[in-house]
């Protein structure tokens, strides 16, 4: 028995071995990859975690702005600088239909037999009866993507 047990478990590392040479032998990287932004390039850090309060807003409001990245360059153009809102992008559906078509949630089509929630003024409509719960447990996480049209 001692005798099997000790085949096996020489067999298992020697097999483990060559598959780890192999995989070492085998590797290559990618030709183009930067662990780190060159010094000197526009690169600014995409999240900044210093929030800091809006004093021109009500103090009872909760609503905070997040302080700009420092950066060395100057910023990128916006690529939608020269486009102009859609009137109807800034006006919460009159009949009552939800602004999106797919379910941020869960993914599915948004089914018009589930009632609908209103977010920042707009009609927001749901894929299934689970989603509602959740939306409104964190409407400010799901809220966004419910008004790109996008599923999380």
């Amino acid at each position: 028995m001692t005798r099997n047990l000790l085949i096996f478990l020489g067999t298992f590392l020697g097999g483990a071995l060559i598959a780890l040479v192999a995989r070492a032998a085998m590797f290559q990287p990618h030709n183009d990859h930067e662990a780190e932004a060159p010094s000197g390039s526009n690169y600014a850090a995409m999240v900044s975690n210093t929030p800091a309060t809006d004093h021109a807003g009500d103090a009872n409001s909760g609503s905070t702005k997040i302080a700009p990245a420092t950066k060395t360059a100057a910023p990128a153009a916006d690529p939608h600088a020269g486009h102009k809102p859609s009137a109807a992008a800034d006006k919460p559906a009159a009949d009552g239909k939800p602004v999106n078509t797919v379910c941020a949630i869960c993914g599915m089509d948004v089914d018009p037999s589930i009632p609908t929630a209103e977010y920042q003024g707009k009609t927001i409509g749901f894929g299934c009866r689970m989603c509602p719960p959740k939306f409104k447990a964190d409407p400010d996480r799901y809220g966004p993507a419910y008004l790109r049209n996008e599923v999380l």
